[in-house]
């Protein structure tokens, strides 16, 4: 079985402790990288701007086989992240499906002309994950394509590319009609 963190980057919201039990249930290590919010307990702290450098900071503290993330405002489905690392050991990035609040599941075709860039949810091999660099600085904040961004690096590498048929994610699950599968 192939070993897997979670990276949460955080800005001190007060969905964090859902979002790392969330995280705790898929993998063998959540690890938490605050982002200008020094009250928060982390593994990680300082002043990214972004929430694809605070995720470089957290790979940098991992030493799984496999990273997935999880923002500090959503959650993941118990166990999809562990069993599609277990199905696709041999991949260098798997894509997830999400489930947003106002599309439902995404990626989908249309999807990005319907609302226009979103998280993307993956895993990724971690070593392959350092080797490409990692998400790339210097995007504006405005712009939400770090993901895309680096799942088109994976590609244009010729890295083994998977997707999973199943939500793994869930985008602001407070917001959603999907029942949240940790709410108690």
């Amino acid at each position: 079985m192939a070993s897997l963190s979670i990276v949460i980057p955080t800005i001190g919201r007060d969905t964090l402790e859902r979002a790392d039990r969330s995280a705790a249930r898929c993998a063998q290590r959540v690890v938490r990288v605050a982002d200008n919010c020094p009250d928060v307990v982390a593994d990680g702290c300082g002043h990214f701007g972004a929430a694809g450098l605070a995720r470089n900071a957290g790979v940098d503290l991992v030493d799984t086989t496999f990273v997935g993330f999880c923002d500090d405002d959503d959650e993941l489905v118990p166990d999809v992240y562990r069993r599609a690392v277990n199905a696709h050991a041999d991949a260098d990035l798997i894509l997830h499906s999400a489930w947003h609040p106002q599309l439902g599941p995404i990626p989908r075709p249309g999807w990005m002309t319907e609302f226009g860039n979103t998280t993307v949810a993956m895993t990724v091999r971690t070593s392959t994950f350092r080797e490409l660099g990692g998400f790339i600085a210097g995007f504006p904040f405005t712009f939400k394509g770090e993901d895309f961004e680096l799942f088109r690096r994976f590609v244009d590498h010729g890295k083994r590319v998977v997707a999973s048929p199943e939500v793994a994610y869930l985008i602001r699950p407070e917001e959603t009609r999907w029942q949240s599968p940790t709410a108690t």
